[in-house]
């Protein structure tokens, strides 16, 4: 066993599971997607606590994009789609027995995220959760800049590298949180989960 950089034991010899994907999105991408967000409507990130949405700045500090859904087939939908599918079929590829699951697809929904200076998702969590959060089997991030990456409790820290695509899967094998932010963090993050 090793550490990681929480100084939990880590299992030395499985595969974590964690996908990396460098270059997914191209840099001049990034930066169009970056334009989009800081010229559209923002608000403040929820999070799910006791039961119900609310903002909580302790637990979850970001300033985000409202209702982003792939079905709408805005520029920022469009420009993410094909590069997630990619990354997705990279994952599939190295780890082929999850294409014997059940069906399943990317959610429709997803979070466009920006994290200023000492913010991030500052509360260890894992993304099953109640009611439309039970049916998810993995998570994908897009890291659209140099910034803070994502602890992960039981595997080593992904660094946020510009155009970086990481996927996981979505249990409480994998809780995470945003490491300490030290200046702009824009991510791009969503979901894989079951067929209804």
């Amino acid at each position: 066993m090793l550490l990681n950089n929480n100084g939990i034991s880590m299992l030395v010899g499985n595969p974590s599971f964690i996908e990396i994907d460098d270059n997914a999105l191209s840099h001049e991408e990034c930066d169009i997607l970056i334009s989009q967000f800081e010229k559209s409507e923002q608000g403040r990130g929820a999070v799910w606590k006791n039961g119900q949405m609310g903002i909580d700045l302790s637990v979850k500090d970001s300033i985000e994009l409202p209702n982003l859904r792939f079905s709408k087939g805005d520029l920022i939908s469009n420009l993410i789609r094909t590069q997630l599918q990619s990354s997705i079929n990279k994952y599939i590829k190295k780890y082929s027995h999850v294409s014997h699951l059940n069906t399943w697809k990317v959610e429709d929904g997803y979070t466009f995220k920006k994290f200023e200076r000492g913010g991030g998702y500052k509360s260890w969590h894992h993304e099953h959760g109640p009611k439309n959060q039970s049916e998810r089997i993995l998570a994908w991030m897009f890291y659209l800049n140099n910034a803070s990456g994502t602890d992960f409790m039981y595997y080593s820290t992904v660094s946020a590298k510009r155009g970086r695509c990481i996927i996981w899967p979505a249990g409480l094998t994998h809780m995470h949180k945003s490491q300490t932010n030290k200046g702009l963090k824009y991510v791009i993050s969503g979901w894989i989960g079951y067929e209804e």
